[in-house]
């Protein structure tokens, strides 16, 4: 098995395209934002209408896509 790393074969635009595909089917008027790189995966948020409704990821290896359905209602957002 190959040690987990940020250089994956799914490369950061192939993630966003995958999961504007998906949001295409699931969530039709949603788009998908900026992926952010972890290891082994990419994770994506979810906009629509102007405002974040959720978020999903991508596998950086194989491109598999899954929507985040644990987080609940996305309340706000604080960087730091």
């Amino acid at each position: 098995r190959a040690a987990a790393t940020t250089d994956m074969p799914v490369k950061k635009d192939d993630a966003r395209n995958r999961a504007q595909q998906f949001l295409d089917r699931q969530l039709p008027g949603a788009r998908a934002g900026e992926p952010d790189t972890f290891y082994g995966y990419y994770t994506v948020e979810i906009e629509k209408d102007g405002r974040i409704l959720g978020m999903l990821s991508v596998n950086g290896y194989y491109g598999q896509v899954w929507y985040h359905t644990w987080h609940g209602a996305f309340l706000s957002e604080k960087k730091f």
